[in-house]
């Protein structure tokens, strides 16, 4: 997180839609975007450090059954976020990894 507020002058806030160490990304007033630690709380086996993009869709269930149909993969299946939505991190057919994200209320 350091790194980033230095390179980029982000301002980092602790997420008011959720109780979780989640820290919004915050300029110029507005939250762009969020960070949060990979610890000892994700398992024996956490994932590397790494950047995810979101796309936000009306329903994260049918979109996940609607990427597996069209030659995508599930990486982790749909889940809630308590205070944010239901998302899942899943794969496009050649590999790009992105996530999906339904708010539980308009972003």
């Amino acid at each position: 997180m350091e790194f980033y507020t230095k390179l980029f002058g982000w301002s980092l806030e602790q997420s008011k839609v959720t109780e979780m160490d989640y820290k919004e990304i915050v300029v110029g007033g507005k939250s762009i975007g969020g960070v949060m630690a990979i610890d000892e709380s994700w398992g024996p086996e956490p994932p590397p450090s790494h950047w995810a993009a979101y796309i936000a869709v009306d329903n994260a269930d049918e979109t996940a059954e609607k990427i597996l149909a069209n030659g995508g993969r599930v990486n982790v299946p749909v889940f809630d976020a308590p205070g944010v939505g239901r998302m899942a991190m899943v794969a496009d057919p050649s590999g790009a990894d992105f996530a999906i994200i339904q708010f539980t209320q308009p972003a």
